[in-house]
């Protein structure tokens, strides 16, 4: 038999998920010529048919491998052989359950996940390689819909990484009977914008003690998902901005119990001075990164002297448009903070041109400024500003980030399309 040139060029994932379609269909049609075949006396030796023709576990999963993943270029050198082809027409010789088990979760590993679940039917060794741990690593969601009980289930094949951007988590008409509490081994948690009610959330965040990143911008909190956060020691990137309903003590046991906590953005939070009061003090002094942009009337003077105190490792601040920070703020900061690499304080009216300039004269490991002007600002004042200090300082570039990144899981807003990212890793769609 000699395959055609458009049958080479069909990958070994979609054979599979054609084999898949036709076992399912024809369940009980095989059942009964399995059984006719007993009786008259078959061979029993049908599985070992051609298995001296069968490449090595390693070559396989050479050939397997695509050369470029996401364009789908795969190599045809075994493909093309009838090997593969004969295992949809012979349901006697089962080519497949011949193969190594590391050869089909190559092959698995580019399949969907609605593939995955479809493969899953087919047999109960398939089942088990389907929810193989190594194939659920990462899960991505983004702007994608999931009911509950299926997210906690996926949760607990093993995934590690996990993307419900912009997602929507719906609860079934009738709730599923809350279960025994298992450890999941999520690392990565990004639930931005997503439509997930709080006793969802604190269900996820309480069975996952082991985060290390976590995303919930512009989600209304609750006292339970902030206890559950708390209890992630090893939680280092903590992304709250925009959040409603963030409790005061919860929060400060957050930042108490994290005590390897390097990232934190708490940008428009409404949270009150009094609470940034308490918050700083309790804070690790191995924190990199902050951003409290956005405390028109919460951030004072003296909320910044406390936080150069108490922080003295800064890297990254963030305190744009906090109107009532003067020059005395940014002398605490070159006190206290000598380190500071990235700068930003768009709107903040209270500092002039010359205090800014003399401030950046003091800070040795500066390199990105960010101040973008509001429309209340002459124009020429701020082009007056940029040629002084491109001259001064031409070392220290500004305005290159339109919005901060700190501990957000995409650090641009111009992402290729098709990309999810998860902070450093990049996930499949």
């Amino acid at each position: 038999m000699v395959c055609t040139r458009s049958q080479a060029r069909i990958p070994l994932a979609e054979i599979a998920v054609e084999h898949a379609h036709k076992r399912t269909k024809t369940i009980s049609t095989s059942q009964t010529s399995t059984q006719s075949h007993d009786e008259e006396g078959g061979s029993e030796g049908g599985f070992d048919e051609g298995r001296e023709n069968f490449p090595p576990s390693e070559q396989m999963i050479e050939i397997c491998t695509p050369k470029t993943p996401r364009t789908g270029v795969y190599h045809t050198e075994w493909i093309s052989s009838p090997f593969w082809r004969q295992s949809l027409s012979n349901d006697r010789v089962n080519r497949w359950e011949m193969s190594a088990d590391e050869v089909v979760l190559k092959i698995f590993s580019y399949l969907k996940f609605e593939d995955l679940f479809r493969c899953a039917l087919v047999c109960r060794h398939w089942r088990e390689l389907s929810y193989d741990r190594i194939l659920w690593t990462e899960f991505n969601l983004t702007q994608r819909a999931i009911p509950f009980d299926k997210l906690l289930t996926i949760l607990g094949y093993g995934t590690r990484y996990l993307s419900l951007s912009c997602g929507d988590v719906k609860e079934r008409s009738a709730p599923s009977p809350r279960k025994r509490k298992e450890n999941l081994m999520l690392e990565y948690a990004d639930f931005g914008l997503c439509n997930i009610q709080p006793t969802q959330l604190s269900r996820v965040l309480d069975c996952a003690p082991n985060l290390v990143k976590l995303n919930l911008e512009s989600l209304t909190l609750s006292g339970p998902v902030l206890r559950a956060v708390a209890q992630c020691s090893q939680l280092q990137v903590l992304n709250l901005a925009m959040c409603q309903n963030v409790n005061a003590s919860q929060l400060v046991a957050v930042t108490r119990n994290c005590s390897k906590l390097r990232e934190l953005n708490l940008a428009w939070c409404n949270i009150s001075e009094k609470t940034f009061s308490r918050l700083f003090p309790v804070c690790c002094n191995t924190m990199e990164k902050l951003n409290i942009s956005g405390g028109r009337e919460t951030v004072s003077c003296e909320s910044i002297a406390t936080l150069s105190r108490n922080l003295p490792n800064l890297t990254a601040l963030d305190i744009s448009d906090c109107v009532r920070i003067n020059r005395s703020a940014l002398t605490s900061l070159a006190k206290n903070c000598p380190h500071l690499v990235e700068f930003s304080c768009s709107r903040v009216y209270e500092l002039s041109t010359v205090d800014v300039l003399n401030w950046i004269r003091q800070m040795e490991y500066l390199k990105y400024f960010n101040s973008f002007p509001s429309l209340s600002i002459i124009n020429d004042r701020f082009i007056d500003f940029k040629e002084k200090m491109m001259s001064r300082y031409p070392y220290v570039r500004l305005n290159t980030k339109d919005r901060s990144d700190i501990a957000r899981p995409c650090t641009s807003l111009h992402v290729p399309k098709g990309v999810s990212r998860l902070w450093e890793r990049e996930l499949r769609s």
